[in-house]
C-alpha cells in the first residue's frame, strides 16, 4: 500500500505525498519527545510514567523508524550485485555525463576529468544490458575523442 501511495508505476517517487508523509512522521516523532519530557510531571505515579514512555516511543516515534527502515530495505541495490537500470535511468546518466565532458573541455584540467568521466561512461556501457548499451558506447566513444583531443592540445 505504501508503495502504491508514494511511488509511480515506473518507481519514480511522488515528491509531494512523500514529503507530506516525511513531515508527518517526523511530527509525529516530535510531539514523543515532548510528551517524554513530560514525563516527570507525574512523579510518584511510575505506573502512569511507565505507560506514557511506551505510549511515546512506540506509538508516536516507531512509526518513524518503520518507514525510514521500509524506505532502506525497499532499496533492491545489494552491495556486490550488478546494479539494474531502468532505461530513463541510463538515459539520465549518459544525459550527464555528456554535459559534463563537454563543460569540462574548457577546464584547465580537462584530461583529467574527461579521463574520470571515460571511465564512468565504460562502467555504463558494461553494466548496462539491452537498448541502452549502445547509447552508452557511443557516449563512452565520444568522451574518449574529447580526452585525446585534450590531451593533443596539453601537449602541443
Amino acid at each position: 500500500m505504501l508503495t502504491r501511495a508514494l511511488f509511480n508505476s515506473d518507481g519514480s517517487v511522488r515528491a509531494r505525498r512523500m514529503i507530506i508523509t516525511s513531515m508527518f512522521l517526523v511530527g509525529l516523532a516530535l510531539f514523543g519527545t515532548v510528551m517524554v519530557v513530560a514525563t516527570p510531571a507525574w512523579n510518584g505515579h511510575t505506573n502512569i510514567q511507565t505507560a506514557w514512555v511506551i505510549f511515546s516511543v512506540f506509538v508516536l516515534k516507531f512509526p518513524l523508524v518503520g518507514f525510514l527502515w521500509w524506505l532502506i530495505v525497499r532499496n533492491k541495490e545489494i552491495p556486490g550485485e550488478p546494479v539494474v537500470w531502468s532505461e530513463r535511468e541510463v538515459g539520465e546518466i549518459l544525459d550527464y555525463l555528456r554535459e559534463q565532458a563537454k563543460q569540462s573541455i574548457e577546464l584547465p584540467d580537462a584530461s583529467a576529468r574527461l579521463e574520470y568521466l571515460s571511465k564512468e561512461a565504460w562502467h555504463v556501457a558494461d553494466t548496462v544490458d539491452g537498448p541502452g548499451k549502445g547509447d552508452a558506447v557511443s557516449v563512452a566513444l565520444s568522451i574518449d575523442e574529447l580526452a585525446a583531443r585534450s590531451r593533443g592540445r596539453r601537449t602541443a
